[in-house]
């Protein structure tokens, strides 16, 4: 009886971790049991805790580093604590510059093809941004090998964000994701919300000696269920065997803590120019901070140029990982520094 796999892949800042919030509050009024699995490039596990926080999940955490690559050898490991739990489905979300397609052929290893199946491989776009990061990040070849397995390696494809662009920008988005991938259904949407319900067909309370159907065909219009790698109806991409090993090159996480306490504390102001001031190399900012025109903490992240807030239970110190081109963590450290001593 083998664990359904759902795959969450997207590209930084577009809107992975709503949607799989979505999904555990809707599996769990299913009387669906979920495990989950949730990969940062940072040393602090921001998402994680969004996700324990809000739904009360256990989630398995692979931090500071990629499960295709850096932390390839431990997605294993953690695959098989989670299907101890026996639950019914795998929620795995990648972090915004892993390929997916490596942890589909985890799934084909020995020890677990014979316990979990592939059910739906998922790509989340930012439409705000998602022509821009294009042309910015070309230079990096590896990181749009990456952004472009996203894409052919999806079943759907869910442009987030669609009501902050004009319909003209989305014919354009659609266009470069037909050029990769001709199959896949594509849903626009903003706030990461879709209909749960055909990416959940088949998946229910497992019952003693019943197997779990598998997913259906036409769960989403024009979808077909996953060919092997050899034979997808995909633009081929030629790699290396450097291209293999390494799925992102340019792009590093920075984790830096706030000062022990009695040190100044900072402005949502301070901040929100703080992130503007890297927004040359920054991609995504997040973490859990102390302010000092309020009480509680707050749940900051960057993305796109934009920042958004929400309060936030952390009982930890405050921190603030920062996710980006080239970033000089020397510097960056200096300057951070420096705001609380200004």
């Amino acid at each position: 009886m083998k664990i359904p796999v759902i795959i969450l892949s997207g590209f930084l800042g577009s809107g992975k971790t709503t949607l799989l919030l979505s999904m555990l509050k809707e599996s769990k009024g299913r009387g669906v049991q979920p495990g989950v699995l949730m990969n940062e490039l940072g040393k602090r596990d921001v998402d994680g805790y969004i996700v324990q926080e809000h739904t009360e999940t256990s989630v398995e955490k692979l931090l500071d580093g990629c499960v295709c690559c850096s932390r390839k050898d431990e997605l294993l490991d953690s695959l098989l604590v989670l299907i101890k739990r026996r639950p019914d489905v795998i929620y795995i979300e990648l972090t915004g510059v892993a390929d997916p397609e490596e942890i589909e052929k985890t799934l084909q290893e020995a020890s677990l093809r014979e316990k979990l199946s592939l059910h739906y491989t998922v790509a989340m776009l930012d439409a705000e941004n998602a022509l821009e990061y294009n042309s910015r990040l070309s230079a990096d070849k590896q990181l749009i090998r990456t952004m472009r397995k996203q894409l052919t390696t999806a079943d759907l494809i869910v442009i987030n964000k669609s009501d902050l662009v004009e319909p003209e920008a989305l014919w354009k988005i659609e266009k470069v994701v037909r050029k990769h991938n001709r199959e896949a259904e594509i849903v626009f949407t903003h706030y990461s919300k879709i209909n749960l319900s055909p990416l959940l067909a088949g998946i229910s309370p497992r019952q003693p000696h019943t197997p779990v159907p598998q997913r259906a065909p036409q769960a989403f219009k024009g979808a077909t269920l996953k060919k092997s790698y050899s034979e997808q109806g995909n633009v081929a991409v030629k790699e290396t065997e450097e291209e293999r090993q390494v799925s992102f090159s340019q792009v590093a996480a920075v984790t830096l803590t706030f000062p022990q306490a009695g040190s100044k504390l900072l402005s949502r102001e301070q901040l929100e120019d703080f992130f503007q001031e890297w927004s040359g190399s920054l991609l995504r900012a997040k973490g859990h901070v102390h302010l000092s025109e309020q009480e509680a903490v707050q749940l900051v992240q960057y993305a796109g140029m934009n920042t958004t807030w929400e309060a936030s239970r952390y009982p930890g110190l405050p921190y603030v990982v920062f996710i980006g081109m080239n970033l000089n963590e020397a510097q960056l450290a200096k300057r951070w520094f420096a705001l609380f001593n200004s």
